[in-house]
């Protein structure tokens, strides 16, 4: 008898224990599940905080000019275009310079990346590619630029720098720009 006593107090001990582990993982993986939570709840948080700041995303029309890049002085006509400024640091681009013979079969839109560099200033680059009348690849263009975000938000102004590489992806010229835009609403 005595030995069947200690066998069911055994299991009940190892019942218990078990249920102690068990309840044990629980409470670990809720506290986990909070902490995920509320990470995610700062976070979201921040983000609404942030969003009261000037911002550049957004969609926005924009007028290019080409200029010299030492005298400043405009060299061809400006030209339209697209910028949209995406939430986490992307950008997309477009604009076709008929003056310098761009037709939209001749240049991709452009894709990159942009980012806050204090106040109102902001800087992006972004690449798009070059093809010739056959359709086949001829080299890329990477423009960098500082962007000046005007008091109201809703205008800017840029200085850039282009960078022009053949299909090989060697430098084969440079040029600048500068930029007006305004915000699409």
């Amino acid at each position: 008898m005595e030995g069947t006593f200690h066998t069911e107090q055994n299991k009940k001990e190892k019942m218990k224990t078990r249920i102690s582990k068990l309840t044990s993982g629980s409470a670990l993986i809720a506290i986990a599940a909070l902490t995920v939570a509320l990470s995610f709840a700062s976070a979201q948080a921040a983000d609404e905080n942030q969003s009261s700041a000037p911002t550049i995303r957004g969609v926005w029309r924009t007028m290019v000019t080409p200029v010299d890049c030492q005298t400043g002085g405009q060299l061809v006509p400006p030209f339209p275009g697209l910028f949209t400024f995406h939430r986490g640091g992307t950008m997309s681009e477009y604009g076709i310079s008929p003056s310098i013979g761009q037709t939209p079969a001749l240049r991709s839109p452009g894709h990159g990346v942009w980012k806050h560099e204090g106040g109102p200033n902001f800087s992006f680059t972004f690449t798009h590619y070059r093809y010739d009348a056959n359709g086949v690849f001829v080299g890329s263009n990477k423009i960098t630029a500082a962007l000046v975000l005007g008091a109201s938000g809703d205008e800017f102004t840029t200085s850039s720098t282009i960078e022009i590489f053949d299909a090989n992806d060697n430098l084969v010229g440079t040029g600048c720009a500068t930029a007006a835009g305004t915000r699409f609403e």
